[in-house]
């Protein structure tokens, strides 16, 4: 192996099956333009991170996501549970290759391959925080690693159906739309407490919450459009109970980045929070349902070094 060389963790159904169409395509363009990597093909969920932990055992520093923001989610985690170096050694590109590509959407990667592929050459990178999550799962704490958006109540149980419709084959921006709707319909408030830095911030009943690092979520939607992803803090949006009605309003804000603009929501940022829900609530990570509330979250600062496309501005 050569220092130079990349372990490219290949999705094949990422993007509804997309990558097992494209990647010959991608992989040759990574060849003509002389990216010295190694392929690792996932086969089932969470392969990812067994794969990220082989690779760094055998050597490798330097990762490429082939897949879409639910294989970043993947290859991030196996990057913090292995334990063979400080991840402070560990360099990780994303090509974007996915349904939504929220993550890249953020650091201005190009979907169009060349273009991607460019931005590895380059290899413009900078660190960014990551937030550690703990969560219920079958009654017992785990904890995931968090490199984009997480939520709490509706925004979990959109990406909860939005999963099954991918499942199915049915990805893009109109599923999540779709899935949203769904989900509105069957959503009740929930009572909540969340606190923030070891300070009350919200108490009374939640329709959903949202917690970024990153900005964009569910194909481009902005829970939390003035996220910073290396100013060491998380951002916090809280929806109180709203009218369903009123709710899909609240779609368009959400892809406009405005909605701070209405009154049923509140928003803050923290090193730490809590939440807490009279029943228990659904967590999605990174767009990945993991378990259910009581949550705790915390910021590692700029944990991880990333590449990012050259029209991105740090603190922008």
């Amino acid at each position: 192996m050569s220092d130079s060389s990349w372990i490219a963790v290949v999705n094949p159904n990422a993007g509804g099956g997309k990558v097992a169409r494209e990647w010959p395509l991608l992989s040759n363009i990574l060849k003509y333009r002389g990216v010295l990597f190694e392929e690792m093909f996932t086969t089932h969920r969470y392969h990812a991170v067994e794969l990220v932990i082989y690779a760094v055992k055998r050597g490798f520093r330097r990762f490429i996501s082939v897949g879409g923001d639910g294989t970043l989610h993947e290859i991030v985690n196996g990057i913090f549970y292995q334990k063979e170096v400080p991840v402070d050694e560990v360099t990780l590109a994303v090509l974007p290759a996915g349904s939504a590509n929220d993550w890249t959407r953020m650091y201005m990667i190009p979907r169009d391959y060349d273009k991607a592929v460019e931005t590895i050459i380059e290899g413009r990178t900078v660190c960014q925080d990551i937030a550690r999550i703990e969560y219920s799962q079958a009654g017992v704490r785990n904890a995931r690693y968090m490199v984009n958006v997480a939520g709490v109540g509706l925004d979990a149980n959109i990406c909860y159906r939005c999963n099954a419709s991918k499942n199915k084959g049915k990805a893009g921006e109109m599923a999540y739309v779709k899935a949203a709707l769904r989900a509105l319909l069957g959503r009740t408030n929930n009572p909540a407490k969340v606190v923030a830095d070891g300070r009350s911030f919200f108490s009374g009943k939640m329709f959903s919450i949202a917690f970024g690092i990153g900005r964009y979520s569910g194909g481009g939607m902005q829970q939390v459009p003035d996220a910073v992803a290396d100013d060491g803090l998380v951002n916090v949006m809280v929806a109180r109970k709203v009218l369903k009605l009123k709710f899909l309003l609240l779609i368009g804000q959400l892809f406009k980045g405005t909605i701070y603009n209405f009154k049923e929501v509140s928003h803050t940022t923290a090193k730490k929070v809590s939440v807490i829900t009279r029943r228990p609530d659904r967590v999605e990570i990174d767009g990945e349902v993991v378990g259910t509330t009581p949550l705790t979250l915390e910021v590692i600062p700029r944990a991880l070094r990333v590449v990012v496309g050259r029209d991105f501005i740090q603190g922008d």
